[in-house]
């Protein structure tokens, strides 16, 4: 209940409280601070972790050389690959 009372909402597929996205940094850090004082003073330890990025971006790669062209140097050749 301490957990819903800060606004916290439990993904089952992360198996874990959330905050919701839409408060700032500054309503996170007062929510978590308010959780753990009460959860504390229950005797109930809290462990934390970051939460996967709902908005990931795709890793940055060099672009793929174009199709039909050779190694170039320092490039494996074909054979290598």
């Amino acid at each position: 209940m301490v957990l819903y009372g800060c606004r916290f909402q439990y993904r089952p597929h992360e198996a874990a409280f959330v905050l919701p996205d839409s408060c700032s940094t500054s309503d996170h850090a007062l929510l978590i601070e308010t959780a753990v004082r009460q959860l504390t003073t229950q005797g109930i330890g809290v462990n934390f972790r970051h939460a996967t990025p709902t908005n990931r971006r795709p890793a940055c790669r060099a672009p793929a050389p174009a199709l039909g062209s050779g190694p170039t140097a320092g490039t494996p050749s074909a054979a290598r690959r």
